[in-house]
C-alpha cells in the first residue's frame, strides 16, 4: 500500500514500499525521476493518470491518488470508473441474468476488498472478453480470471451481451455494500474517530485501542453491527460505550443468557457512575415490567414468554450472545426478531459467529440489515450450497465463504481475535459473574439467612465459629449448584470448547459432572481420591484431545502441580479463604506454554458465604500486594469487582468472623483437617481438632499422611 503526494509545483512523488512489479512500471514512465536520499521515485504531472491506471493494475499493490484529485485516471476518458458508473442499472443485472440456453455457465465473487474473480467454463468467446480488461490477472493456482471492482460494469455489460454466456453476477448486498469501490477509489475508507464527548470519561479512557476502533466502527455504522470478537476481548465495555453514545435514545433492552443478568446491571453501573441507582431493571419474572427503567436486562427465555407484552419499541437493543437467535424456528428467535427489526440501534455481540455454517449467520444479518437478503432462499443459493433434494431444500452446507466475509466485514461485523490484539492484553483478566439469585430456592435462602443470623450474635469457642463457618460454607455450595451449573451449559452453547471449572465441595463437582455426562460433554475430573499417576494421564488427555472439553478440578486438591495450559478460560464455581489457593488454581492455565490471555470467571451468589468471602479475598490480596508477595491485583484487573457486603452491622459481624478465623489460626494440621471436613461436607469431629498435635501426626493413615504432606 502506498499513496502519491505532491512533490514540487508540476511533479508528484510515490510514497511506498518495495515491490519490483511497480518499479518495472515506474521505469517504463517517461518522466521518472528517483531521488536516492530520499529512496523515492517521482514524476511529472502529465504522467500521474496513466501512472495511477497502470499501477492499480497490479494485483498485489494499491495505490492512493493524490488528494483533491479523482482517484481513477484523469484522462482515461468514457470507460473509467470516474465517469459515474449507476448503481441502479447494477442493481438491475441482478434480476434478469439468467439465460436458459447459455452453452458456457458461471459466476462473479468477490475475492478481496479491491478484486472479484469470475468462476467460469471454458470459452474463448470469454478470454477474448477478459483480455480486455485493463485490471486482468490470471490467477495460475485456481486457473480462473480476477479483475479490479472498477472494471465490473464494463465486463458485465459485454458478458451480458454474449447469447451462449450466462454469468451470475454479484449478489444486491455487495454491489450497495462495494458501489464507493465501483465508483471511486478505496483510500476513503478509513473510520473516522468518533466523538466521546458526550459518554462518561470512565468509560472511554478505560478503553484499548482496539475497543475504541470497535466503537468508532459501530458509530460509522450508525449503531447498527454484529461485534464478533473473540471471548476475552471486552463485548460488554464496548456495548456500554455505544450504547452510551446514543443515551438520548431509550429505553434500551438488553437480551442476554440468564447467567450473566445481574452482571450486566453491575457493568453498567461501574463504567457509567452518572446512571442513577435505579435506571437499571433486571427482569426476574414474567410479572415485571418491562419498560420500568432506562436500561432494561432480560434473559432469552424469559423474553419468549413474555413477547405478548412487548408493546412498546425500545430504541436500542444489544444482544448478547447473538448466535442463540441462529434457529428461526425458537421461540426466543420469535420474540427477538420484531424488537430487532423496530430499534433503531442493534448491538449484537458473539464471540462465535458460525462463519462455517452460514444459514446459522443468517438471522443475525436480517436482524442488523434487513434489506441485504430480504430472502432466506436467495441467501442460502449464494452461501450455504442450497441443494433440492427429494424431501426439499437442504441448507446446511457452505459456499463463496471468503466473500461472505468480506461483505460482512465492510458493511456490519467487525471481528478481532486474541491472537490479532495479544500485545494490548493483560495477561490475565479476571471478571466477576453475579449468578442469578432465582437459582437459589426460597428453602436454602432461610436456611442461609438463618445460618447468618445465628453467626452474627456470635460464638464462645474459637471450635464452635470454625464449625459454623463450615456449615454456612457448605451451605452456600448447595445453594449455588443450579446457577452455576446453568452458566457452564451457556459457556458451552457459547462455543467455549476447553475450559476449566474448580469447586471445593464434592457435592458441587459431583452435580457439574453429572450434567456434562447427561449431556455428552467429554470431560475430566481430578479431586482428592485421583492417584498421582492417574492425574498425569488425565492431564495429558486434557492437553492434547480435542474432544475433552471441560475439566472439572478441586481447589484444594488440583491447585498446583498441574498444566493444563489448553484452556485459557478458568471458572471458579465457589470461592475460597485463602487467595494463594486461587491464583495457583487460576496459574494452572496461565502458565509456560499459555500463548493466550487467560480469562478469570469467579462466580459469586449474593446472601451466600461469597458475600464475605469476596471482599475478604480481595482484602488479603490488597495487602500482599503491597508487601509485594503478589503481583496479581484483583480490583484493577477485574470486571465489577467492587462488590462489598452491605453497611450492615450484623454483615460487618460476620465478615470479621471469617477475617479472624481464617487469618489468625495457623494451625497447619488444624487446617488440614478443616479442609477434610469441608471437602467431604461432614460436620466438623471438634474432639479430633482438640487432639495432642504430635500424637496427630504419628497415627495419620496413609492417604491423610499424603494430603497432609
Amino acid at each position: 500500500k502506498g499513496k502519491c503526494v505532491k512533490h514540487g509545483e508540476d511533479r508528484f512523488q510515490v510514497e511506498i514500499g518495495y515491490n519490483a512489479e511497480l518499479i518495472a512500471v515506474f521505469k517504463k514512465v517517461p518522466s521518472k525521476a528517483y531521488d536516492p536520499a530520499m529512496k523515492k521515485w517521482n514524476f511529472s504531472m502529465e504522467d500521474y493518470s496513466s501512472l495511477l491506471k497502470a499501477a492499480n493494475q497490479l494485483s498485489s499493490v494499491i495505490l492512493a491518488p493524490l488528494e483533491g484529485e479523482n482517484a481513477v485516471g484523469l484522462a482515461s476518458g468514457s470507460h473509467s470508473v470516474g465517469s459515474g458508473v449507476d448503481v441502479k442499472s447494477l442493481l438491475k443485472m441482478c434480476k434478469n441474468w439468467k439465460k436458459p440456453s447459455a452453452l458456457v455457465k458461471g459466476k462473479c465473487v468477490l475475492i478481496s476488498r479491491l478484486r472479484f474473480e469470475v468462476d467460469i467454463g471454458y470459452s474463448a468467446e470469454v478470454i477474448g472478453v477478459f483480455k480486455q480488461m485493463d485490471s486482468r490477472n490470471y490467477d495460475m493456482n485456481t486457473r480462473k480470471w480476477n479483475f479490479l471492482l472498477e472494471d465490473y460494469p464494463k465486463l458485465m455489460e459485454v458478458l451480458l451481451s454474449l447469447v451462449s454466456v450466462e454469468v451470475e453476477p454479484l449478489p444486491e448486498a455487495v454491489i450497495r455494500t462495494f458501489a464507493a469501490h465501483l465508483q471511486r477509489s478505496p483510500s476513503q475508507t478509513d473510520i473516522p474517530d468518533a466523538d466521546l464527548s458526550v459518554v462518561d470519561s470512565k468509560i472511554v479512557t478505560s478503553l484499548m485501542p482496539f475497543q475504541r476502533e470497535g466503537v468508532n466502527f459501530a458509530i460509522s455504522r450508525n449503531g447498527r453491527l454484529l461485534l464478533a470478537d473473540d471471548m476475552g476481548l471486552g463485548k460488554t465495555i464496548q456495548a456500554i460505550c455505544i450504547a452510551a453514545y446514543y443515551q438520548q435514545e431509550r429505553p434500551l433492552l438488553v437480551v442476554t443468557p440468564s447467567s450473566v443478568r445481574f452482571t450486566w446491571a453491575e457493568a453498567f453501573h461501574r463504567w457509567l457512575p452518572s446512571l442513577s441507582s435505579g435506571s437499571t431493571n433486571v427482569i426476574v419474572s414474567g410479572k415485571d415490567n418491562l419498560t420500568g427503567s432506562l436500561i432494561n436486562i432480560i434473559s432469552f427465555d424469559l423474553l419468549s414468554r413474555m413477547d405478548k407484552l412487548l408493546k412498546s419499541t425500545f430504541q436500542v437493543v444489544i444482544i448478547d450472545e447473538s448466535h442463540f437467535l441462529k434457529n428461526t424456528k425458537t421461540a426466543r428467535c420469535q420474540a427477538a426478531m420484531p424488537l430487532l427489526k423496530a430499534a433503531k440501534r442493534v448491538i449484537l455481540l458473539s464471540g462465535t459467529p458460525a462463519m462455517s455454517r452460514p444459514a446459522e449467520l443468517y438471522t443475525q444479518i436480517a436482524a442488523v440489515q434487513p434489506t441485504f437478503f430480504p430472502q432466506f432462499h436467495s441467501f442460502a443459493l449464494r452461501y450455504c450450497d442450497a441443494r433440492k433434494m427429494p424431501w426439499g431444500w437442504d441448507y446446511s452446507g457452505s459456499s463463496n465463504l471468503t466473500e461472505l466475509k468480506i461483505l460482512l466485514e465492510e458493511s456490519i461485523m467487525i471481528r478481532r481475535l486474541k491472537s490479532d490484539v495479544l500485545s494490548q492484553l493483560p495477561a490475565k483478566q479476571r471478571k466477576m459473574v453475579v449468578v442469578a439469585p432465582e437459582g437459589i430456592s426460597a428453602k436454602t435462602k432461610a436456611v442461609l439467612a438463618a445460618e447468618a443470623k445465628k453467626m452474627a450474635k456470635g460464638y464462645e469457642s474459637k471450635q464452635q465459629e470454625k464449625e459454623a463457618l463450615l456449615v454456612f460454607f457448605n451451605r452456600t455450595a448447595e445453594a449455588k449448584i443450579r446457577s452455576v451449573v446453568e452458566y457452564i451449559l451457556e459457556l458451552l452453547e457459547s462455543g467455549n470448547n476447553k475450559f476449566l471449572v474448580f469447586a471445593h465441595h464434592k457435592i458441587m463437582l459431583d452435580a457439574v459432572v453429572v450434567e456434562l455426562k447427561k449431556k455428552h460433554v467429554e470431560h475430566i475430573r481430578i479431586d482428592g481420591s485421583t492417584s498421582s499417576a492417574e492425574r498425569q494421564s488425565l492431564c495429558q488427555k486434557f492437553q492434547f484431545s480435542e474432544k475433552q472439553a471441560v475439566a472439572v478440578l478441586s481447589l484444594t486438591a488440583a491447585n498446583m502441580g498441574l498444566t493444563l495450559s489448553a484452556a485459557d478460560l478458568v471458572v471458579f464455581a465457589e470461592l475460597f479463604w485463602n487467595p494463594g489457593i486461587l491464583i495457583q488454581a487460576e496459574d494452572r492455565a496461565h502458565r509456560i506454554g499459555q500463548t493466550s490471555s487467560v480469562n478469570v470467571h469467579y462466580l459469586v451468589a449474593k446472601g451466600t458465604a461469597d458475600d464475605y468471602l469476596w471482599p475478604m479475598i480481595q482484602e488479603k490480596i490488597k495487602v500482599l500486594g503491597e508487601a509485594g508477595l503478589s503481583e496479581t491485583n484483583f480490583s484493577e484487573t477485574a470486571e465489577s469487582t467492587n462488590y462489598y457486603a452491605k453497611p450492615d452491622p450484623k454483615q460487618k459481624t460476620i465478615y470479621d468472623l471469617f477475617q479472624k478465623t481464617f487469618s489468625e489460626s495457623r494451625d497447619d494440621t488444624d487446617d488440614v483437617l478443616f479442609l477434610e471436613a469441608a471437602d467431604a461436607g461432614c460436620e466438623f469431629d471438634s474432639g479430633s481438632a482438640l487432639q495432642d498435635r504430635e500424637a496427630e501426626t504419628c497415627s495419620v493413615s496413609p492417604k491423610k499422611k499424603r494430603r497432609i504432606e
